[in-house]
């Protein structure tokens, strides 16, 4: 930056130096290695320079040498990046000591090189320091520069970076986990003949009334001695219909880490091609428990609201102690999901069940829980997140504490 405003030494700190340039009046700061500093003072001269641009940085120019990278340049190049997640406000400055020659031309345009631009967009320019038109050369750089006109980078587009940064993270690691579920439903498609075909998704804390309801739907006695952590799919055909059955593991108080859920949800949604016709929920009949209580949490909180619709909230009952009389707390819970539920005993005859399923369907017409709903389900829920929400706050009070004393 010495040779666009020329000073006596450079600062250590982010200060801004005011100039005309070529009849242009022009405010530089140069932003201190972020790589030396602690967490709290990369923050407070990330802010500082930001906050001595008003209204905002117009575009941030990433100077690098002619030579391969450093390991320090590398972790720099990358905390930039991730600190202000941007592509539109950057552009890489290569420089040469000597003149812009032939070779000085191909390291630029190197595989190498070029991946570095590609990090920040894809604007870049390269300047030597010895060539006789240098003073053309700062020019023609301002005339690039203000060739792009992209908005100014403010102090809220900071503060949002974190939110646009992890919300980029999420939906490449969602479309990743899209292309797998893709994959696994082709592979489904040629195991499953088309047909007019009902997929059911069965859930809940507890082991056995899952392995009830589904031997109940499915005319089995399957016993399973091993506590299964994965997704399990089941097909039968019932009065010509392919009935697909998946029974969800418990989500709540089990071995299973945060991805490994997310992981889980995905797939019982992407074993059932098109989608999820009815999610089945099965409760006993008494007063709902804690781990009860937090897994229909834990479904609502993954799968959202989009849910209620497709939701069957099953009541297994004792064959000698009927009744249909649920407690207040029970009836809170089955109306956060919709109000559909079912009282059902070893008595319980199939056909009437299949009947309030198919009820169900018939008044979506067809349509199902499908992976996009849970895409666009996991999409609602971030940018709705409380815990980004508490990342951002203390930026924005450090931000407001500054808002009466320009003189950093």
């Amino acid at each position: 930056m010495n040779k666009l405003l020329p000073q006596e030494e450079m600062s250590k700190v982010c200060q801004k130096r005011e100039g005309t340039i070529h009849g242009r009046q022009i405010s530089v700061l140069e932003l201190p290695a972020l790589t030396r500093l602690s967490e709290e003072e990369m923050m407070q001269e990330t802010y500082r320079c930001l906050f001595l641009c008003d209204p905002g940085v117009h575009h941030f120019i990433l100077v690098t040498p002619v030579s391969p990278l450093t390991n320090e340049d590398k972790a720099e190049m990358e905390k930039i990046k991730r600190i202000f997640n941007s592509n539109e406000h950057f552009m890489v400055l290569f420089i040469t000591e000597l003149t812009v020659n032939q070779s000085v031309i191909d390291f630029v345009e190197s595989t190498e090189s070029q991946g570095v631009v590609s990090l920040y967009g894809s604007w870049y320019d390269v300047i030597g320091l010895k060539d006789q038109r240098n003073s053309r050369q700062i020019s023609d750089l301002f005339d690039y520069i203000e060739s792009m006109k992209t908005e100014p980078y403010s102090l809220q587009t900071y503060i949002r970076a974190p939110e646009r940064r992890v919300r980029r993270e999420l939906e490449e690691k969602l479309r990743v986990r899209d292309n797998e579920i893709k994959e696994l439903q082709k592979k489904i498609k040629t195991l499953v003949p088309e047909g007019a075909n009902l997929n059911l998704v069965v859930c809940g804390s507890n082991r056995e009334l899952k392995t009830f309801i589904s031997n109940l739907i499915l005319n089995q006695s399957e016993r399973r001695s091993e506590l299964s952590s994965e997704c399990v799919r089941r097909d039968v055909e019932l009065h010509g219909r392919l009935i697909s059955l998946v029974e969800l593991p418990a989500l709540f108080n089990t071995q299973l880490s945060e991805e490994e859920v997310m992981r889980q949800t995905h797939r019982c949604v992407s074993l059932c091609h098109p989608g999820v016709h009815v999610f089945i929920i099965i409760i006993p009949d008494a007063p709902l428990n804690n781990e009860d209580k937090a897994e229909m949490e834990k479904l609502k909180r993954i799968f959202s609201s989009r849910i209620n619709k497709h939701i069957m909230i099953l009541i297994k009952q004792n064959s000698e102690h009927q009744t249909e009389k649920l407690n207040e707390e029970t009836q809170s819970v089955i109306q956060s999901f919709g109000g559909r539920h079912q009282f059902i005993d070893l008595n319980t005859q199939v056909s009437v069940l299949m009947e309030k399923l198919e009820q169900i369907v018939e008044k979506n017409s067809g349509v199902c829980f499908s992976t996009e709903t849970l895409f666009e389900a996991q999409m609602e829920k971030l940018l709705k997140s409380d815990e980004m929400k508490r990342k951002i706050h203390p930026l924005e009070t450090w931000f407001q504490s500054q808002g009466n004393d320009r003189k950093i």
